[in-house]
């Protein structure tokens, strides 16, 4: 065979090879072309003896390099599939919440929460540590019920009643964001960012029924029962300790405002506090408030009386309490000196704002330290 020849078959079989992915009719046409830039392939009765085994050998190396092509092909499908199965694709789940339907991550490992309290203290409780945070900046803690150290390090991306920072949460990369209704209208922004799940609060004001729906967002129900268990066996262990106390003893909880001259009261069922205590089987004045809220003037404050009365003093304007270092001054106007629980020294200030079962863990620890040990 001449070099021509040669050089001809070698030309081909690049041509060939280079074609390889390309689909078969563009294949054919390829070739096609090449084979009619070759007048000796398609003009027969010109070919000299020395070219008569010549479209034979082109023939085979057109069959040897389409074999090739395809052994490619396997070859990288083969590296294709094997990388896909170690990078699979990541399983998710769809969620209702309180703006519709929401695919997520079927366990979730970078999730931002936007609520320091109802949400926050279900999801470090189960074991996840967020990526991101928002805080209280006007309340007694910055984050209400939680210890900040089970938050140390954690990035900050904004306050309560603030926009939180959208160019912060985009740098920490989250695969979900966790939030109430009073960010719907951000929802939009926050969805693009990563998938968002919003709970409305009153919709989902019972701590354990919001722990169990939060669990199922994260993929962590089997731990909320475990907590849920905890939190049952504390309580039963309570009631054992207070004996009587169950049947005689009446318990109020209110909110001092302002400059200590008006006051909130929850229904029981409304907050974690009313939830715990009725748990327990303790009286509570406020039993039969119908209400979810109801702001008083401190005139009333005796329908408020009880045998042992909790007072929550983080909404106190900040220009009273600076004025009032001490933080139960309040009782020494004359409209506390009438109280059965001011008489008896039984009025105690907690923090009970909490949403979750580190919260409640406080709680009923306050509720061991006041009626059990204090007894």
């Amino acid at each position: 065979m001449t070099k021509k020849a040669i050089n001809t078959i070698t030309a081909l079989l690049i041509l060939v090879k280079a074609v390889c992915l390309l689909t078969f009719a563009k294949f054919v046409r390829v070739v096609r072309s090449i084979f009619s830039s070759l007048p000796v392939l398609w003009k027969p009765r010109r070919i000299s003896h020395k070219y008569k085994l010549l479209p034979f050998v082109l023939t085979i190396v057109v069959i040897l390099a389409i074999a090739a092509c395809q052994n490619d092909k396997l070859q990288l499908e083969k590296k294709q599939t094997s990388s896909t199965a170690g990078r699979s694709p990541i399983a998710t789940k769809v969620i209702n919440h309180a703006l519709g339907q929401v695919e997520i991550p079927l366990k979730p490992q970078r999730v931002i929460v936007l609520e320091e309290n109802l949400i926050l203290d279900s999801v470090v409780a189960l074991g996840v540590k967020p990526v991101g945070v928002v805080f209280c900046r006007d309340c007694e803690e910055n984050f209400r019920g939680i210890p900040n150290q089970l938050l140390t390090n954690v990035p900050v991306v904004g306050s309560i009643g603030s926009q939180p920072s959208l160019e912060k949460i985009l740098s920490l990369k989250p695969d979900l964001i966790l939030g109430l209704t009073s960010l719907k209208n951000s929802y939009g922004l926050l969805s693009q960012i990563a998938p968002t799940v919003l709970i409305d609060f009153p919709s989902m004001y019972d701590f354990k029924e919001r722990l169990r729906y939060v669990a199922q967002v994260l993929g962590k129900s089997d731990r909320a029962e475990e907590l849920l268990t905890q939190y049952q066996n504390r309580i039963q262990k309570l009631r054992q300790q207070l004996g009587q106390q169950l049947k005689t003893r009446t318990i109020s909880v209110i909110y001092l405002a302002g400059a200590a001259d008006i006051f909130y009261t929850y229904r029981p069922d409304f907050l974690a506090f009313g939830q715990i205590i009725s748990d327990v089987g303790l009286q509570l004045i406020q039993q039969n408030q119908k209400q979810p809220q109801l702001t008083l003037s401190i005139e009333v404050l005796p329908q408020s009386d009880a045998d042992t009365l909790f007072i929550m003093t983080e909404l106190l304007a900040r220009d009273f309490k600076q004025a009032n270092s001490q933080p139960l001054s309040f009782l020494q106007k004359p409209i506390w000196s009438i109280l059965k629980a001011v008489r008896n020294k039984e009025v105690y200030r907690v923090n009970w704002t909490v949403g979750g079962p580190i919260g409640a863990n406080r709680i009923i620890d306050d509720l061991f330290k006041y009626l059990v040990n204090a007894a």
